[in-house]
């Protein structure tokens, strides 16, 4: 029953009823318990939907299911996400991270200042290559990004357009004396945040149940088939929804 619900769900987000109708009426209690499994969650259209961990499950992924239950804080992570704008054929694609780890607890303030060091750290040790699509690390990050400039890192940036708006003279000084790209996305295109560079680390935050951006919460991967994936879905944002404005 459990497969089959999340099926439906995968689909889109139907209403207990609705649930019911296709299921069956005894289904109450499973959905109950998918619940507090953290597979789906009722949204404030009360609706059910899915959320990331239940999406995971639901595409066959068990061996990274089960390895994200097993850490608490990846569980709290993963089921309080939802999918948002990632395509199937990318989610599907995602390899086997055992060394996922959260930075600090997810979803918290006091937490901006300890991953923006933790992100500008990383920044300095760039030599070759950086991509960059989360605003919470990007903008502290400008005189960071001014001293990789210098070393002629080859970065590329996705940004809201309000972001990129505020910064216009920075990112053109930018392109005329370094290796640098920027384009600007609607932040409601804008479905993870991640920040890649020279095949060591990849950094990444879906957005949230509410479906707001949640790039405060974030995990971190040295395997190099993790951070190929991180870099692809940057690909893919960056063909598919980024412009050049």
């Amino acid at each position: 029953m459990k497969k089959r619900i999340l099926t439906l769900l995968s689909k889109k987000a139907l209403s207990p009823d609705e649930v019911k109708r296709k299921v069956g009426e005894e289904v109450g209690p499973t959905m109950e318990e998918m619940e507090k499994e953290g597979l789906i969650f009722l949204n404030s259209n009360q609706q059910y939907a899915i959320t990331l961990l239940g999406k995971i499950l639901a595409l066959g992924l068990k061996d990274i299911y089960e390895s994200i239950v097993e850490k608490k804080d990846l569980f709290d992570f993963f089921r309080t996400r939802i999918p948002s704008a990632m395509p199937d054929k990318l989610l599907k694609s995602m390899p086997i991270c055992n060394d996922f780890q959260m930075i600090g607890e997810p979803d918290l303030v006091k937490r901006d200042k300890e991953i923006t060091d933790k992100a500008l750290n990383m920044q300095l040790h760039v030599d070759k290559a950086l991509y960059v699509s989360a605003p919470i690390m990007f903008k502290p990050g400008m005189l960071h990004m001014l001293g990789l400039l210098k070393k002629r890192t080859r970065v590329r940036v996705i940004v809201p357009e309000s972001e990129y708006r505020k910064h216009t003279i920075l990112y053109a000084v930018s392109k005329r004396v370094a290796q640098f790209k920027a384009r600007a996305i609607r932040e409601a295109d804008q479905y993870m945040g991640l920040l890649r560079f020279d095949n060591k680390m990849g950094l990444f935050g879906f957005r949230n149940l509410k479906n707001k951006p949640g790039w405060d919460a974030v995990i971190t991967t040295e395997n190099k088939d993790c951070v190929a994936w991180v870099k692809e879905n940057f690909e893919y944002m960056w063909d598919k929804f980024a412009r050049k404005p």
